[in-house]
């Protein structure tokens, strides 16, 4: 392959490399020359990074130059990259200019690269020539870099020829003068590789102005935004997927593959097999049996397939590893790529591939220690599979799936439960067999499908089992698949009620059994969700009673986490807190790894809607962690991925939240998580004036949804939707949802939402009434709804500071309270957003009565806090506002520190960067940082490169010695 460049598409995934590049720069600038090697495979973007940072330095401060090796092999030209770069360099100087600085014009030594310098005077000894030669390249890059820093970019030195490594190898070793950065860019090569770069990095390696920088592939979240730039929309989750699955994070991969369904484009096909091509005939072969026998493999399983002794098969392999198509792993072999595989794989003839794949299949089932640890079921199932020896392929599926849930390994075994029903026909006595019966192997796969986050393929599944089941002769087992398919179902946004009904009634009030505790419980967060409270609350209670009697835990968590949520809504937050830990113990005791996320997201849900956000996010980040160590990151990790981001929505923290709903989306989450971190995204987008990717967000919750069922479901969109439809002016769509919500539902049942909805329905139905100038009917009515409106929020009860500031802004709203009660309401809770907006309501409010002083003390601190978010729509507001009472929103400069004022303003620091600047000069690392501002510990490190950029300070001690030198954050009395 011959190309770098990632693709055309917005850089991505690449800030940690920025950073390091940017600490380079500012070192070289500090401590004196240096140089930095970015290694990557083709097609990772090396090229593409280096190209950004050049382009971020800006033509005033530094002095770029680029040259590049090519790939002719002997015929490439000595000092290929550095005639290049010092041709543009002398250009750039002036060429009187750059002789004057070199010894005798430099027609000495740099001359036989430069002619533009003249005639070469003859040199009697070659090697002092050369030497002479190299220290005037020296001499011409520090004397230029005196005026103005240079950054010196040499692309592909995989390809350099001898003498381009050796001049490297001495600028390395000799460059000292400060404001020189030499910035390389290679693909990986074996230390032995017949190439003269090969050795070079190890060299490197030892002198302590030289740096490596290994690109990574991309993580998922960032090929999601590739692949959204690419396409010009958000990836369709199955697609994207595909992408990475296949692309392995690689962005020219993604690239090629994003426009196609197909396995391996044409071109790229091409491009992967005209590597393999170039191999002699025994490396071939050995690459055919290798992309049979699996993505990584063992050196013994490799030689056993390939029939090779010792001798030939490392023979026909040393090629192989010097192209880097496999790369020796351990005791075994991987291919650098699974597209390389895939290209091989598809290029075999199919007798060839049957004839290696039965080769396969008798080597591991002979020996089955040859598969890597914990896989020879399912390779050999594999491999009988493909070899089309369906009927011995049975029982090893059987097997693989049944080993693969004691990983975690959740797809894996949904996969191999599926190969074994679609090969029940294949056997005789299957059920003999395996030692269970058809409905088994259905709830074996649906449960793996639930813990995988495919909820919809496990309802299908569990649909089947109960077409073969008949509830009067196993009423305990149907009524198990019926519990398991409500779950699946309230996962997708389905109506999981009549299935938890139809279930309880097969059940014994007599004597009940596990799952009858299980049934209640479900019951209860089922009619919660609805509700309808007190039958819940006496669900729970039943479920709770029978959870002890039988010593269920699972059956006990799930019941006290109900009784939590229920306990919650009415304003008992401690009281819920010691619910939520009480079930969470009880389940991390008893290994309920569900019922432990549910009650960790149930007390997340709890502090947040009680405007406790700090204790949210914490509780949310410890459940995720725990998540991912169970390998429930899919489907409950993504829901505590939700309950992060609201809190942080809320604290103002909207990039952070935005990066954690985004890497969330990207897992492909189920229906109702999926429309729950959509529903979550559209917040900070309408705030910020994205009322286009708002209404997306919003839609694709929508569509997730299907036809929502419940009121927290329903009620939180609709509330956005009404929002978003009164920020851009669509009055009718904002009255299209309210009239929707006041006749579908109950407010009374759901105050959490309910409270915000009066607001906004006020907001909107009094805007309409003040375009209805000349329409008295319309005017009536809408006076009707206003009635309506004020008699609901009579009507509507609160519980909690958030629902108690709510209210008092609808009051302040209604003209029932002052704007002062709802600003002093929010000030107790930290969330800007709500706080600038009542803000503007208390200053606009001030002007009309005449209290200029108040009302610009108000649009101040508002317009700083709208300012501060990025709620650029909340911000004009505060600016109309101001010109209309002709305010002067420019805060007077204080008495206390007027020089940090200016400082402020002079650096160009964002308010996120003001906060992690004032914890550095705490002394604080990345990590309590991270911990401090609830911010991810990379995001931390982010900002502190960022910030030493800002201030061109070389570290963090410098950074924080600046701070206090300019009395940034002067310490307060007390």
């Amino acid at each position: 392959m011959d190309t770098d460049e990632g693709c055309a598409a917005a850089l991505v995934g690449r800030e940690r490399e920025s950073a390091v590049l940017a600490r380079a720069w500012l070192r070289v600038g500090a401590e004196g020359a240096g140089m930095l090697l970015v290694r990557g495979d083709a097609g990772l973007g090396k090229s593409r990074l280096v190209a950004e940072f050049a382009a971020g330095l800006g033509s005033s401060r530094a002095r770029v130059l680029r040259g590049g090796c090519l790939d002719m092999g002997p015929d490439n030209l000595p000092f290929g990259p550095f005639v290049t770069v010092l041709r543009r360099l002398t250009r750039d100087l002036g060429t009187s200019a750059a002789a004057a600085l070199l010894p005798s014009g430099g027609r000495r030594g740099l001359a036989r690269l430069l002619p533009e310098l003249g005639e070469p005077t003859p040199e009697v000894d070659p090697d002092l020539g050369r030497a002479r030669l190299f220290e005037e390249v020296l001499i011409l890059l520090e004397r230029a870099a005196e005026g103005r820093p240079l950054l010196l970019v040499l692309e592909d030195l995989h390809w350099a020829d001898r003498s381009t490594c050796e001049l490297l190898a001495f600028l390395a070793r000799n460059l000292d003068q400060p404001g020189v950065l030499l910035l390389g860019t290679h693909r990986p090569l074996a230390p032995h590789a017949d190439a003269p770069f090969a050795a070079l990095p190890a060299l490197l390696a030892r002198l302590a102005n030289t740096e490596t920088l290994d690109l990574a592939p991309l993580a998922r979240a960032d090929v999601a935004r590739q692949l959204a730039d690419l396409i010009g929309r958000v990836p369709d989750p199955r697609h994207l997927e595909r992408v990475f699955r296949r692309s392995e994070g690689n962005p020219l991969f993604v690239e090629a593959l994003a426009g196609t369904d197909a396995q391996t484009p044409a071109p790229l096909k091409e491009l992967l097999l005209a590597e393999v091509r170039s191999i002699p005939d025994p490396g071939r072969r050995v690459l055919r049996a290798a992309a049979v026998a699996g993505s990584a493999l063992g050196h013994a399983l490799l030689r056993t397939v390939t029939e090779f002794d010792e001798v030939a098969l490392e023979d026909a392999l040393r090629p192989v590893i010097d192209a880097r198509l496999l790369i020796a792993t351990g005791d075994g072999y991987a291919f650098r790529h699974t597209l390389i595989r895939d290209a091989v794989y598809g290029d075999l003839l199919p007798g060839e591939r049957i004839r290696l794949h039965t080769r396969c299949a008798r080597v591991l089932a002979a020996e089955p220690a040859l598969a890597p640890e914990g896989r020879a079921a399912a390779e050999l199932a594999a491999h009988r599979y493909a070899a089309g020896d369906r009927a011995r392929a049975f029982a090893p599926a059987w097997h693989a799936a049944v080993a693969a849930g004691t990983a975690y390994a959740y797809a894996e075994r949904l996969a191999m439960s599926e190969r074994v029903l679609d090969l029940w026909d294949a056997v005789p006595d299957p059920a003999g067999e395996l030692g269970t019966d058809r409905i088994g192997v259905l709830e074996l796969a649906a449960d793996a499908a639930v813990h995988g986050g495919a909820a919809d393929r496990a309802e299908q599944l569990l649909t089947a089992a109960l077409r073969d089941l008949d509830p009067a002769r196993e009423p305990e087992r149907t009524a198990r698949a019926l519990a398991s398919r409500a779950a699946a179902r309230a996962r997708t946004g389905r109506d999981a009620l009549p299935d938890l009904e139809r279930a309880l009634r097969l059940t014994s009030g007599d004597r009940p059994g596990p799952i009858r505790g299980r049934l209640l419980a479900s019951l209860a967060d089922t009619l919660a969700a609805r509700g309808r409270d007190e039958v819940a609350r006496e669900h729970a209670r039943d479920a709770l009673r029978v959870g002890e009697a039988l010593a269920d835990g699972s059956v006990r968590a799930r019941a006290l986490t109900t009784s939590a949520m229920l306990t919650a809504r009415t304003g008992q937050v401690a009281a819920a807190v010691e619910l939520y830990e009480q079930a969470a113990r009880i389940a991390r005791a008893e290994g309920c790894d569900d019922d432990l996320l549910a009650a960790l997201a149930g007390q997340a849900d709890a502090l947040q809607a009680a405007g406790e956000h700090r204790a949210a996010a914490e509780v949310a980040r410890r459940g995720m962690a725990t998540a991912r160590t169970l390998g429930l990151a899919r489907s409950r990790g993504t829901l505590l991925a939700a309950n992060l981001a609201e809190p942080l929505v809320a604290l103002g923290h909207w990039s952070e939240a935005v990066e954690i709903l985004t890497d969330a989306i990207a897992l492909d989450p189920p229906p109702v998580y999926r429309a729950w971190l959509c529903v979550v995204r559209a917040e900070p987008a309408a705030a910020g004036g994205a009322h286009d990717v708002a209404a997306d967000a919003l839609r694709e919750a929508r569509d997730a949804l299907g036809s929502p069922h419940t009121q927290e479901t329903c009620l939180e969109p609709d509330v956005l939707a009404c929002r978003l439809g009164y920020a851009r002016g669509d009055l009718a769509e904002a009255h299209r949802v309210l009239d929707h919500v006041l006749t579908e539902h109950d407010l009374t049942r759901s105050r959490r939402y309910g409270w915000p909805l009066l607001v906004v329905a006020w907001r909107v139905q009094r805007l309409r009434r003040a375009q209805a100038v000349r329409d008295p009917a319309g005017r009536a009515a809408i006076d009707a709804r206003l009635a309506e409106l004020l008699a609901l929020g009579r009507e509507l009860p609160t519980s909690g500071r958030v629902q108690y500031a709510h209210r008092r802004t609808f009051e302040a709203e209604a003209g029932l309270g002052s704007w002062a009660d709802a600003v002093a309401a929010w000030r107790a809770i930290e969330q800007p957003y709500a706080l600038a907006d009542a803000l503007l309501g208390s200053a606009a409010d001030a002007l009309t009565t005449g209290d200029r002083e108040s009302a610009t003390a108000y649009a101040r601190e508002g317009h700083r806090l709208a300012d501060r978010l990025g709620a650029h729509p909340l911000r004009v507001q505060f600016e109309q506002l101001a010109r209309r009472g002709r305010l002067n929103l420019t805060p007077e400069p204080g008495p206390a520190a007027p020089e940090s004022v200016d400082a402020r303003g002079r650096l160009g620091l964002t308010a996120r960067e003001f906060e992690v600047l004032a914890l550095v000069a705490q002394g604080l690392g990345n990590r309590p940082i991270a911990e401090r501002l609830f911010i991810a510990t990379k995001t931390a490190g982010a900002h502190v490169s960022n910030i030493l950029a800002k201030l061109d300070v070389g570290s963090r001690t410098e950074a924080a010695a600046l701070a206090h030198r300019l009395d940034l954050f002067p310490s307060r009395p007390g």
